[in-house]
């Protein structure tokens, strides 16, 4: 209640405040636009408004006011070093992982690792943050906005359109440059980044008060309208936010988020920028913070311009938006409140505790799933390597418990030596077990079953003998008592013998990152080349059957592919589509009658090494990795205790020593758990039963619903029927005479029934409500989506 009756002078209650004023108007244009109050029109209206009077009359005058001489262009020039570093690395790893290399999606994904909205969401943070200490930090984003749009995005624009001209648009190289000086010099944000800053120049930043008042009418309405727009934006952006089509956005996200800011921090520290020590400090704990803004909306406009990966960008930039808030009040209230060991100490002992109490029952849940279900998963080479990982954190956990309950000053009896040993092992083996995961992902791809088999007879003892070897050996020749932390306050399971434990870390946290980032690589670039040619050979043998071609259509989505004629037979047309799908998602699926067919799927799915869970799971520990390497580095280097730090602390143990818990949530509820599979797929129904669409029942309905269901009966249904609908696959389960959203909402178009796709889809809304159509589950009303309906009778 405190902070709707009183005011707070606390950097983190005013960064509380800001987030709450932020998302809640991004709420409110979230819930205007799904409501339909502003339609699609109207908000393109406000988006033009917001990018070309708001925004850059902003720039405009916070430039021209700026007293350039207390800028601090060294830590521009870190910002820009590590905006670039990781701009480049996203482009190679998206066009050597990509196959056929697509320069355009490599410059998308490198746009949003790098450009943050720092207007609409960053200013209000900074500013809330900083206001106090440092209010010019504030003023540095209107200068950092340039290092994106000037530097980095024009080199994005070059790929892009190279991308479109490899994709059928061929442009001459002049026009190629044409269309990037172009899009540069249209650019109303970029165009009055460099007016501001002549402004300022000619203005000795005191700009004369009428163009002062008119520029600050304008740049006031931004922060509401900005944020309003952004709302607007999210609506359908977040239905392809499912499944393996949460991989790519996911990593996109991590990268933003965690790898950028640390990215900039180091940037910051090796430059040293600041004019003393804490100045340096201060800087880079800003610059952290600065990167885990969000991305800006704009990007989205540049994916509708080329048509490239727009449901993919929309949904991630949603869930960056969403996920940014808590880190970013997480980050702060660490930084502002954890300043001094004795704090830092206690919350770190009590947090270690929490998190190995959870860890431990996630493990002994998933030495259940994993060991003693009828299963028997650990059998499977990937899950051989999960189960490994999960006995070392069991270790660990162990370990932990001991540590928290041990005496500060306690560094030579038996238990000390016993926890260190549980915990150093398990964690250099689960580090190692990384790794060996990805080499058993890459071979499973680019070799047979018997050689991961005959490889894991060698590799997985030596994951396990090497880590125990290493840290035998710094028990003989280390005595903890003089390698350990000077201040006690400091200390942390992880480096208990301090910056020689940490150089070891070090060692093997990057031997097992190279070689996990390598193996995922080259998995993706051999398991896209190896799709690519057996698609090929798909499409080879179709052209040459005998088999008459009604009609091709544009495939969509892998779970929606289409068949060439309307035939649904096993035995007919669905085997072809069956070994269309085999060939996009590496299933083999044979043409069988059908009790064959279904004991056919039960032993793979005994067989099946749930690849894309491993790959989210291996995404997962190569960030982990990354938080341990930057907290390793910290110890070899830090003298006193700083906020970014404690997090970076904080972040290692939750994703290091939480590394059950991450297992658990990607395998521990997994339905088919031998005996466990029924009671869970029971719930699972149930829920699924009560989730199911509730609709109005024929006397509610309106006589204008009424009106178009006999209209569409007697006059279109025929026709309707055999133009679109036909034999589609979902997952593993088979569908005739289905079509999907988009299909129904083309063909009212074609016809003249509708004139606009929203009109067509109120009028697919009344035959769903009058019972003319359905969902296939029954769980969605109709929408202009690719979600599968069928005709009733």
């Amino acid at each position: 209640m405190e902070l709707l009756t009183t005011s707070t002078e606390s950097p983190t209650d005013n960064l509380y405040l800001a987030l709450i004023q932020c998302f809640v108007v991004i709420l409110c244009g979230y819930i205007a636009g799904r409501l339909e109050i502003i339609t699609r029109s109207e908000a393109n209206g406000l988006n033009t408004f917001v990018g070309t009077f708001a925004l850059p009359s902003l720039i405009f005058l916070s430039l021209a006011k700026l007293d350039f001489s207390l800028v601090n262009w060294k830590f521009l020039l870190s910002v820009l070093l590590a905006k670039g570093c990781v701009f480049f690395v996203v482009i190679i790893l998206s066009m050597l992982i990509t196959r056929p290399t697509n320069a355009g999606r490599a410059a998308l994904f490198a746009i949003f690792a790098t450009q943050s909205n720092d207007f609409a969401i960053g200013y209000p943070m900074i500013d809330a943050l900083y206001s106090s200490t440092h209010p010019e930090y504030a003023s540095y984003l209107y200068l950092m906005a340039p290092i994106s749009l000037a530097i980095l995005n024009p080199i994005g624009f070059v790929l892009l359109e190279i991308g479109k001209r490899r994709i059928g648009e061929p442009k001459s190289g002049w026009s190629l440059v044409a269309s990037v000086v172009k899009g540069i010099a249209s650019n109303p944000i970029l165009f009055m980044t460099v007016l501001g800053i002549i402004g300022n120049i000619i203005f000795s930043h005191h700009v004369p008060i009428v163009l002062s008042e008119i520029l600050d009418v304008f740049g006031k309405a931004f922060s509401g309208s900005a944020l309003f727009l952004l709302g607007l934006m999210m609506v359908g952006k977040v239905h392809t936010l499912k499944g393996a089509a949460l991989v790519t956005p996911g990593i996109l996200i991590l990268i933003k988020l965690l790898v950028l800011p640390l990215v900039i921090r180091e940037s910051v520290i090796l430059l040293a920028p600041g004019v003393n020590e804490t100045d340096t400090k201060d800087l880079s704990t800003y610059g952290f913070l600065y990167g885990t803004i969000p991305t800006a909306p704009a990007l989205f406009i540049f994916t509708l311009r080329y048509n490239l990966e727009i449901d993919l960008i929309a949904s991630a930039m949603v869930a960056c938006t969403f996920l940014s808030a808590p880190l970013m009040f997480v980050s702060a209230k660490l930084i502002n409140a954890i300043n001094d060991g004795a704090n830092y100490s206690k919350q770190l002992n009590s947090f270690i505790m929490d998190i190995s109490i959870a860890s431990l029952t996630a493990c002994v849940w998933l030495i259940i799933c994993f060991f003693i279900s009828e299963e028997k998963k650990w059998k499977r080479p990937t899950h051989r390597c999960t189960a490994c990982i999960i006995i070392a954190q069991f270790a660990v956990c162990i370990g932990l418990i001991i540590w928290t309950q041990l005496d500060i000053n306690d560094h030579s009896s038996a238990l000390w030596y016993i926890q260190f040993i549980l915990i150093s092992t398990g964690v250099y083996v689960s580090r190692l077990l990384t790794a060996v995961m990805a080499l058993t992902i890459l071979f499973l791809s680019s070799r047979s079953l018997s050689f991961v088999n005959t490889l894991q007879k060698s590799i997985l003892p030596a994951a396990l003998a090497i880590p125990i070897v290493v840290v035998g050996l710094m028990c003989l020749m280390i005595t903890p008592s003089s390698n350990g932390n000077d201040d006690d306050n400091l200390r942390n399971p992880n480096f208990q013998l301090g910056r020689v434990q940490a150089a070891m870390s070090i060692f093997i946290l990057l031997f097992s990152f190279i070689v996990t980032l390598g193996c995922l690589v080259l998995q993706q670039r051999y398991q896209r080349r190896h799709h690519a040619d057996s698609y090929a050979s798909l499409i080879g043998n179709q052209e040459n059957a005998e088999s008459t071609v009604v009609e091709s259509r544009t495939v969509v989505d892998v779970e929606d592919l289409v068949l060439p004629n309307g035939n649904c037979g096993l035995d007919g047309g669905c085997g072809l589509q069956r070994n269309l799908c085999a060939a996009t998602s590496g299933v083999l699926d044979e043409c069988e009658p059908e009790s064959e067919y279904l004991n056919d799927n039960l032993r793979r799915d005994n067989d099946d090494p749930q690849i894309l869970r491993h790959l989210v799971l291996l995404i997962i520990l190569l960030c982990s990795m990354l938080f341990a390497l930057a907290l390793s580095f910290g110890t070899m280097i830090m003298e006193e205790m700083i906020g970014i730090y404690a997090e970076l602390a904080f972040l290692d143990v939750a994703f290091n020593f939480g590394q059950a818990l991450i297992v658990f949530g990607i395998f521990g509820l997994d339905p088919s758990l031998g005996k466990l599979g029924p009671w869970l797929m029971k719930i699972a129904q149930d829920w699924r039963a009560r989730q199911k669409l509730q609709l109005p029942d024929e006397e509610s309905l309106s006589p204008e619903v009424k009106s178009i269901r006999e209209q569409f009966r007697q006059c279109h249904l025929r026709a309707c029927r055999d133009r679109i609908s036909m034999c589609r696959r979902r997952l593993l389960k088979v569908y005739e005479g289905a079509f999907s959203g988009c299909d129904l909402v083309d063909w009212l178009l074609e016809e003249g029934i509708a004139q606009t796709r929203d009109e067509a889809v109120r009028y697919g809304r009344c035959l769903l409500e009058s019972r003319v159509l359905h969902h296939v589950d029954d769980t969605h009303h109709f929408q202009d989506k690719n979600i599968l309906y069928t005709f009733r009778g």
